[in-house]
């Protein structure tokens, strides 16, 4: 009886099963995103695929004015389709490709770039963008680059960690997150705006991210493949081909510690101080425990990172400070790092200027120098030690006039 019972049981059920997988199977795909941009020639040089927008970096010259792009080919989510912008092939300024997803609820533009490679060395966060969604907004810096022929683009090489805090919630307008513009041209060194870096404390709804400091870097943020809230090392891709070999690094800047570098567990908790740094800069004893900042390039050979790091050709979190492709850096390394000089109401209120000279470990070679073969890195961040969500809140780092130096 009890087995005849089980025979009944399973024969009721393994259809209710297999129909479940069906339908579980057979939903059409929500996602309307371009996954990757190929084109016919062997000609892309780096690439920086984001949620919205896309900028494809080309060896110069390869498409002449880049009018006439005819062999490019997007890789879509599965089951979408482009409804609008793949039978225009002029590229020389931005381009619009509207994809719809496979479900055919959700449409998607995005915005496609495909330059020349060049790359600015000089930077004055004075352009700024508003990236949003139903959970807030935040601001994007971006760069402006000229052509021969006088066309100007808006260059995405700047990233930061915003798109992760935004799944927190706690970002309804753009000073709410850890990275934004300042707020008034009296807070800026020279022009109109500078960017404004500070820690942030999420807790447990960070998910194992309790801590959030305020970074801008050169390269990309990307969720892709991770979860973006616990592991956001990961999620740092840093660094950008380029053809120049660096001197220096010039940087205006002001700071203010918010306190102790508090080491906190996945819940939000303070679990201890840290008092020692490994950062290489000879100050192997931290000052009163405070936290400090983040002001560092790094140049390292991107063929090497793509041997090391199962094709990868940037360096993360976990690496941008220890890596084996490593072949030169330059780094904030005095007392400043600890805050500079303040006020009555212990505000700094003036920046300083420091110029850092690059030290380099091994030699670059020419030939593949101009080649792209290398790539360069700048990092700032309101807390040292962030990436390992460790630090202050209230940390608050002001960027504004960097230029870097190069031979």
């Amino acid at each position: 009886m009890r087995k005849s019972i089980k025979q009944i049981i399973f024969t009721l059920v393994l259809p209710l099963m297999v129909f479940t997988s069906c339908i579980k199977d057979e939903l059409p795909n929500a996602e309307a995103d371009i996954v990757d941009v190929l084109l016919g020639k062997d000609v892309i040089i780096s690439k920086k695929v984001e949620n919205e927008r896309i900028t494809i970096f080309i060896s110069p010259g390869a498409y002449g004015d880049r009018k006439n792009i005819t062999d490019i080919s997007f890789v879509l989510s599965e089951g979408a389709k482009i409804i609008r912008g793949n039978d225009n092939f002029d590229y020389s300024t931005s381009h619009e490709i509207e994809v719809i997803s496979e479900d055919g609820n959700w449409k998607k533009t995005h915005e496609v770039r495909i330059l020349d490679m060049a790359f600015p060395t000089e930077y004055y966060f004075e352009n700024w963008s508003e990236n949003r969604s139903t959970t807030g907004v935040y601001d994007d810096c971006f760069e402006k680059l000229m052509d021969e022929d006088g066309n100007v683009s808006d260059l995405y090489i700047w990233a930061s960690g915003n798109m992760g805090y935004r799944i927190t919630g706690n970002g309804k307008k753009p000073s709410d997150y850890p990275t934004y513009k300042t707020l008034s041209q009296d807070d800026a060194h020279n022009g109109a705006y500078a960017t404004i870096l500070e820690t942030r404390y999420v807790g447990a709804i960070g998910q194992g991210s309790p801590l959030a400091a305020g970074n801008l870097f050169i390269g990309e943020f990307s969720g892709k493949g991770i979860n973006i809230m616990k592991e956001q090392m990961k999620a740092t891709r840093f660094g950008m081909p380029f053809n120049k070999k660096p001197k220096s690094l010039k940087v205006w800047f002001k700071y203010k510690s918010g306190g102790s570098i508090n080491i906190y567990n996945a819940d939000g908790d303070i679990t201890g101080i840290r008092t020692t740094d490994n950062d290489n800069s000879g100050n192997n004893q931290n000052i009163e425990n405070k936290d400090y900042a983040a002001i560092y390039a790094v140049m390292f050979d991107n063929v090497k990172a793509k041997e090391l790091y199962k094709g990868k050709n940037y360096l993360d979190g976990k690496t941008i400070l220890s890596s084996e492709a490593e072949v030169g850096r330059a780094i904030l390394s005095d007392n400043d790092k600890y805050g500079t000089p303040t006020n009555e109401e212990g505000y700094p209120n003036e920046y300083l200027f420091k110029e850092l000279p690059f030290t380099f470990s091994k030699q670059i070679d020419a030939s593949r120098l101009a080649n792209y073969e290398y790539s360069i890195a700048i990092v700032f961040s309101s807390s040292y030690y962030g990436a390992e969500f460790q630090g202050a809140p209230g940390s608050k780092l002001w960027i504004d006039d960097v230029e870097l130096i190069c031979e």
